[in-house]
């Protein structure tokens, strides 16, 4: 996996940048009539090449202190063009004693003021919402949400590994995630179609471009009963294209080329790969980013993709990236960026170099995962990172950095390795 041990200048560079790239969507000349025909409704089904180029500078978050209590969510839901913000892991803002609300705070600020513009119709949060799974935890990103359930927006958000036990399933019962973001947040939300018995599992129907579109939100390890739960969902909805979230199908090689893990694999098999409305899955958890087109059943096209910054500047620094739907090119652009990050001056961003005692930014914690099996997450020994000290460190287990803003010290459960020793990424 990639090398860590990376320069943070241009790591820097890559958060503030907006990348576009594009997942087109294909006719399949052969096909089923139900993808042919859902498709077609859609708007989507066609040819149609790379949906490149520059994309206009954002305007800088406001001061994520006076957050709108009242800004409208009032999409276009005729629009041919929409969007759909995807948020992946934000754990590092929200670790015990370390709480730092400010980044996420900014990216749903920019949701609310730019979801006229954006045509913004749903954000959908993809797991590790928190590093814990605390109660205070919860008690603090809830806390940043309550600024969409005052304008009434629409999201969905799911447990990822860090947020429960992780060696449970959806049976686990009750849990600070569920008291938090259970069914019952989403009891007046327009979009919320339901929840499995557990209450981990959750469906939505937002409606764009004329039509409706299901997203499924699965827990992190959905059982057999989430499973028939979700096929239940896509049989009561049979004509709604599908996007599956979860927090782990694939992880990504350095090229970035997506491949889809243990857990994944399963999940494809049992639900994916037979159900022909689903067109795109969107997972956390790995970096770094990715994707991938497999087939399904029908032999058509189903869009993996891998969205996970908690590596780069203040872990991630609840970057988002945006899915703009053009179905009148058939084409979904991408792009991915920090509210946060462009609403520092641009003066105080140059000024940044390296990690500094008096960096305004918190060091994130190494880089950690199992080196066992590609895609499994088994073993408790990993190899990391320190990346404020640029240096790296074996150890038999993840380690926390201090309360400081200053740089680590060594964690003391490690012992220094060779400068050249290589760091995989962390989940």
């Amino acid at each position: 996996m990639r090398d860590h041990n990376h320069d943070h200048d241009r790591c820097l560079a890559q958060a503030m940048a907006e990348t576009p790239q594009c997942a087109d969507l294909h006719e399949h000349p052969q096909g089923g009539v139900s993808r042919r025909w859902l498709l077609t409704a859609a708007g989507l089904a066609g040819g149609g090449g790379l949906a490149l180029g520059g994309l206009p500078a954002l305007p800088a978050a406001a001061n994520p202190d006076d957050l709108p209590g009242g800004a409208g969510w009032r999409p276009d839901r005729d629009d041919q063009r929409f969007t759909l913000v995807v948020m992946p892991d934000t754990q590092y803002l929200f670790d015990n004693d370390r709480v730092h609300p400010a980044p996420l705070d900014a990216s749903l600020r920019w949701i609310l003021e730019n979801s006229r513009e954006e045509n913004i119709v749903f954000l959908t949060h993809l797991g590790d919402m928190t590093q814990n799974g605390l109660v205070s935890d919860f008690a603090a990103i809830g806390k940043s949400f309550e600024v969409l359930d005052r304008a009434h927006a629409d999201y969905s958000v799911l447990a990822g590994n860090h947020d429960i036990n992780s060696g449970t399933d959806d049976q686990r019962g009750n849990t600070p995630y569920l008291q938090a973001f259970g069914p019952q947040r989403f009891s007046r939300s327009s979009t919320f179609g339901g929840a499995s018995p557990d209450g981990y599992n959750t469906y939505h129907v937002f409606r764009a471009a004329g039509r409706q579109w299901l997203v499924l939100a699965l827990d992190w390890r959905p059982s057999a009963t989430g499973i028939a739960w979700a096929q239940s969902v896509i049989d009561k909805h049979p004509k709604l294209p599908v996007i599956v979230t979860t927090h782990e199908i694939a992880f990504a090689d350095d090229a970035g080329e997506a491949h889809l893990s243990d857990f994944g694999r399963q999940l494809w098999d049992n639900l994916i790969v037979k159900n022909d409305q689903i067109f795109l899955t969107l997972n956390g958890h790995f970096w770094p980013p990715g994707r991938t087109v497999l087939k399904n059943n029908a032999g058509h096209d189903v869009h993996v993709h891998i969205t996970n910054y908690q590596d780069r500047y203040f872990g991630g620094g609840a970057m988002i990236r945006t899915y703009r739907f053009d179905l009148s090119r058939k084409t979904i652009d991408v792009r991915t960026f920090s509210p946060y990050m462009q609403s520092i001056a641009e003066e105080r961003r140059s000024s940044w170099s390296g990690w500094r005692s008096n960096s305004p930014i918190r060091p994130t914690r190494s880089a950690c995962r199992s080196t066992s099996a590609r895609g499994s997450t088994a073993s408790t020994r990993c190899r990391c990172a320190v990346r404020a000290r640029r240096a790296p460190w074996w150890c038999p287990g993840r380690w926390r950095t201090g309360g400081s803003m200053a740089p680590p010290t060594a964690p003391r459960c490690c012992r220094a390795r060779s400068a050249t020793s290589r760091a995989t990424a962390t989940t």
